[in-house]
Order: structure tokens, then C-alpha cells, then sequence
């Protein structure tokens, strides 16, 4: 079950934004942010998204790493795994170009691409550069990249948002607390989801190690599936403080196995991202 906090506004952006979106005292105001736990309360640091509708919380982008939207919303841009997907909302046209390597200019991020065409045209060309600079989206929302795209010949300014928010609360690696003497777990996500855990039961013996495939199953549970057969499948509970959680029994862990975030956040691993990292 999900723990209600209050949140705290550790920013004068973002105490600006809010009041700006606020209908009125007691009404929600939609916010994408980075933070911190607090005693009692999240304190958020960094705004990345104000404002929007009810229904902008039912929107998690799976599998989107970053959406950019030119101001006039006629051309959307995803940044996937593999791919560079150019929608046109209104023509009912989809181009998909292959990844490119970014192209890293200090806060800068650029990706360009070309895809061979038909119909005349010898290929489409496109280029997008994205960087963290306050932008005002057709509806008022507040975000905090701009974008401007160019896809055949075309330019399109707008606004761009992170995308995939239900990876977001997991990190690259996990461990046990440093308090634990007699036995020290660590778990490595990587974002092709892999995963590594190696347990260290300090005794001067090697440590063993166990690799295999992870797989989000909620918002607040993930699941590690290890190639090990012998080793059942392993349940976590994410919990708010960023801490992964034992979920039920484990014929190995028992049932109080809890371990500490400790790398950076998996969404930004990366470097195409990470202006916030």
C-alpha cells in the first residue's frame, strides 16, 4: 500500500509554478520533480513538469525516454531504446529512425539521423537538440527542457519532458547497510534488464554471484528472475524512502532482507539524460 506524504516546496520556481497552476487553496497541482525524503514529508528540490490536468497522473510514457512536443503540437518526438519515432498527430504519419549516438555539448543533447525514402525522395533527415531551459507549453504547463527539431528541412521548436517515470524511482545498485556484519548483499540493475546480485558472507570465501533477468511488475515492486534455477525468483517492494524491500518469504532471504540505494538513478545511467544526476 502506498505511503501518503506531505510535500514540501523547496524551491522558489517551483513555489511560483504551483501557485501560478493553483485553482484555489485545497486544489491539486500536477508536478514531475526531484527530491528527497524528509521526517515525514518530500522535499522537492528540482522541478521538471508544473501544471497539466487530473489525467496528466495517468500518463508514465513506458518505454519513452524522453517526449519532446513542438509548441503548436503538430509534431511529436519520442527518444526510445532503439529508436527515434517522429509523429505527425494530424497527418496520421509515423517516421522511425534508429538511435544515433547523442552528440554532447555541455548541457546540450543533440541526435541526428537519416532514413532512406521512397516516392522521389532519397532519405528523411532529421536532427533534434534538447537542453535544460525553462519552456511554456500550449496549455500553460511549466517544463524545464526546450527542444528544437528539424525533419526535412522543417523546424519545430517546443518543450520535452522525461518519459519511462515507472523506472524512475529505481537505482543502478542496491546493497545491504554497512550496520549488517555477517552477510552483505548487492544488486546492479542494468537498463537492458539484466541484473547482478552478489552476496559477500565475509568469511574469507569467495563471493557468490547470481545474474539474470529483472522485470517491473508495479509502480512499487520489482521482480528479480535469476538464471540460477536453484535460486527462486526474488520480490521486492520499493519503498518510499528509495529502499528495496523483501516481499513475502524466500526460501534463501527469509523474510526481513532489505537493501539501501546505492548508485545513481537507472533512468540516467546513460548520460543522455543526466542533467540532473
Amino acid at each position: 500500500m502506498s505511503e501518503v506524504l506531505d510535500a514540501e516546496l523547496a524551491s522558489d520556481l517551483l513555489k511560483r509554478e504551483h501557485l501560478a497552476q493553483s485553482v484555489g487553496e485545497g486544489w491539486p497541482v500536477y508536478v514531475e520533480a526531484l527530491g528527497n525524503i524528509g521526517k515525514g514529508s518530500v522535499v522537492l528540490v528540482q522541478p521538471l513538469v508544473v501544471g497539466g490536468s487530473l489525467s496528466a497522473c495517468e500518463y508514465n510514457l513506458p518505454g519513452i525516454e524522453l517526449r519532446a512536443v513542438a509548441e503548436d503540437g503538430s509534431v511529436v518526438v519520442d527518444l526510445r531504446e532503439q529508436h527515434l519515432r517522429v509523429q505527425y498527430p494530424g497527418r496520421m504519419l509515423l517516421l522511425s529512425f534508429d538511435r544515433p549516438e547523442v552528440n554532447r555539448m555541455a548541457l546540450e543533447r543533440r541526435w541526428q539521423q537519416t532514413l532512406p525514402a521512397g516516392g522521389g525522395r532519397k532519405e528523411h533527415e532529421f536532427s533534434l537538440k534538447v537542453v535544460p531551459e525553462p519552456c511554456r507549453g500550449a496549455s500553460g504547463a511549466w517544463y524545464a527542457l526546450g527542444m528544437n527539431a528539424k525533419v526535412n528541412g522543417v523546424q519545430y521548436r517546443g518543450c520535452a519532458r522525461l518519459g519511462d517515470l515507472g523506472h524512475w524511482p529505481l537505482r543502478i545498485r542496491y546493497a545491504t547497510a554497512d550496520s549488517i556484519t555477517t552477510r552483505r548483499l548487492s544488486v546492479s540493475f542494468e537498463r537492458d534488464g539484466r541484473f547482478r546480485l552478489v552476496e559477500d558472507y565475509l568469511n574469507e570465501q569467495p563471493v557468490i554471484e547470481y545474474s539474470g533477468r529483472w522485470q517491473r511488475l508495479s509502480s512499487e515492486r520489482v521482480r528479480l528472475f535469476p538464471d540460477d534455477q536453484q535460486l527462486a525468483p526474488i520480490t521486492f517492494q520499493i519503498g518510499t524512502g528509495g529502499h528495496l524491500r523483501l516481499q513475502g518469504f524466500h526460501p534463501a532471504y527469509g523474510r526481513s532482507l532489505e537493501l539501501n540505494p546505492a548508485g545513481p538513478v537507472l533512468r540516467v545511467s546513460s548520460g543522455e539524460l543526466d542533467w540532473w544526476r
